[in-house]
Order: structure tokens, then sequence, then C-alpha cells
């Protein structure tokens, strides 16, 4: 009984906090308090019913909140054009709908919270000059990466860059394994490690983008196989990454800079279009490429062949390129 007068109280106490507070009109006023009265209702079935424990949603000081240290955007990078969409609905709307989702900090002094989702929606509230709407978890930081990562996942506004480097610094912190950290994300092994092969990508090339939102998947996927750290491959390593140097400060968007990155290892292939036969540059490997009518292709590779697995790996790469 008196957990559920402290809940009234406290519900009470943000309905009044939130009327003085919020920037909006009458109108918008009153439906502040109704959904807060609904979500009040519904909190208080579940938490009679013992179902759930409260979170308390409430109106803070941007200034009492600081980002979370393991957060997966780049606070920094964030501007008016990447948060142009938050700043035009919140206007129209007139208040934040949806809450940021933040942990209760101990000892931090004036700082109160900190920031697990809802790093645009802070920084679109110190645009405007708002006050921020969050909701208190009282969760692990493995719990904290998981709902971060599941909200942001469907977003376009956050980078596949961002999101690597983010998963990159999870697997060495909360997982054992690649194999682990799909599971507890829900991914296959495959659709994860394409994203850590982002997060390797030297940093000459990462620099080489204008931006890190134009670094896509399909890129790292691209390059891989010429990035690899072995004697042989080293020549080829060294022409992508002097190219990439080339390309700083180009500002050119991201499929020209691939296509720059790729041209400087492209391998220039002896192909026979009577039987579209390819040969690789060192003339080692022989592949045989099949149109079918059912719009596949095979690829035949010729046992005889002296070449290395490598240069067959290069050569198909080079080749699929024409098809993807």
């Amino acid at each position: 009984m008196n957990k559920n007068k402290n809940f009234f109280a406290e519900l009470k106490q943000n309905i009044e906090e939130e009327k003085k507070n919020q920037r909006v009109g009458d109108a918008d006023n009153t439906t502040i308090k109704q959904n807060k009265f609904e979500q009040g209702l519904n909190l208080t079935k579940e938490i009679m019913s013992g179902s759930k424990v409260k979170t308390p949603r409430l109106l803070v000081e941007p200034s009492q909140c600081k980002i979370w240290d393991r957060h997966n955007r780049d606070y920094a990078s964030l501007n008016e054009i990447r948060c142009k969409d938050l700043i035009d609905q919140f206007k129209v709307t007139g208040k934040q709908e949806f809450p940021g989702i933040v942990r209760l900090i101990e000892g931090g002094g004036d700082v109160k919270y900190e920031i697990i989702c809802g790093a645009r929606r802070f920084w679109t509230c110190q645009y405007l000059g708002w006050k921020y709407f969050v909701e208190i978890r009282d969760i692990s930081d493995e719990e904290a990466f998981r709902l971060s990562d599941l909200e942001n996942r469907a977003r376009e506004d956050i980078s596949d860059y961002e999101r690597a480097l983010d998963y990159k610094k999870a697997l060495g912190h909360y997982y054992q394994n690649q194999v682990q950290m799909a599971n507890r994300l829900e991914v296959t092994t495959s659709w994860l490690s394409r994203y850590l092969d982002i997060a390797d990508l030297p940093e000459e090339i990462v620099k080489a983008y204008r931006d890190i939102t134009d670094i896509k998947v399909i890129h790292a996927r691209k390059l891989k196989p010429y990035l690899i750290s072995t004697i042989a491959n080293k020549p080829t390593r060294e022409s992508v990454i002097n190219r990439a140097i080339e390309l700083k400060g180009k500002d050119l968007d991201g499929s020209r800079v691939i296509a720059e990155l790729l041209s400087a290892v492209r391998i220039k292939t002896k192909a026979n279009k009577a039987n579209n036969q390819h040969t690789s540059k060192n003339g080692l490997v022989n592949i045989q490429i099949q149109k079918r009518k059912d719009k596949k292709i095979e690829i035949l590779i010729d046992k005889k062949g002296k070449g290395s697995k490598q240069d067959a790996i290069e050569l198909i790469d080079c080749l699929l390129n024409d098809y993807f």
C-alpha cells in the first residue's frame, strides 16, 4: 500500500512539474497531462499485479545529464543537419514525445543522469533550450548496450561505422566471443562479423571519407581482401592506404571514395570473351563465368592452376564487382 501511495505522490509531482515547465501552449499541456495520467493508470495496474516495477518519467535540465561513456553514437558529430528531423518534429508537436533512457548517477554532483538511449533527443533539447524528457531505468552495462542497440538498429540516422565501433567495444567488454554476442543480440554471426570488419578499417581509410555516415558495410566487404596483413599482400594493402591518404579532404561522397580505393588495386584480367575465361594478373588462376537461363551465374575454377587461394579470391572479388 505504501508503494502505491509513493507512486501516486511521485506521479502527481511529475505532472505538476510538467505543467509548470513544459514550453508549449495550454492545448499541449492538456495532452501531456492526459498522457501522463493514462501512463499512471497503466503502471498502477501493473504494480498492483506485481508484473512490473515502475520506471519514473520526468523532465530534467540538460545540465544534469551526460552521455554514457559507451554510448553507440558519436555525439561530437551531431549537428543541426543530422538532427533536423527531430528539431522539426519537436517544433511541430511542441514537445519531446519519446523519453530518453537514463540511469541514475551516484556521487556525480550536479550531473545526476547518464543517457543510455536518446542522444539525438538530448542534443535537440539543448539546441532548442528545452528540458529533457527522460525515463529512469536500473540496468546493467550489458543490458544498457543491448537496449541501445535494439533502439538504434533500425534507424538510418546512426551510421554503419558508429554501430560497428560499438559492437567491437562490446565484444571486449561483455562477451567472450562473437557467437555468444550474436546469440545475445539475436543476429547471425555472419551479420555481426560484417560489422566488425568495418570497425577494423585502417584510420587512413576512415579519414578518406568526408563523413563517417558514408562508410557502409558493403565497402568493408569489398576492401577486406586487399587489406589482409600478410607479407604477400603488403604491396596491395599499401596501394589502398596510399590512395586513401590522397583522397583525404577531397570531399567525395561514399560511392566515389570506395570506387577510387578499389581502382588502386583493380586487377586487370585477361579475358577471352568467346568462352568468358578470366585469368589472374600473374597468370596462375583461370576462372570461367557461365550465365544461366535462370539469371544465376556459375563460377568455375580451373584446378590445374598453380595460383594461391588469395590469388583466386582477389580475381573472384574483382569479377563480382561487375555483378554487384
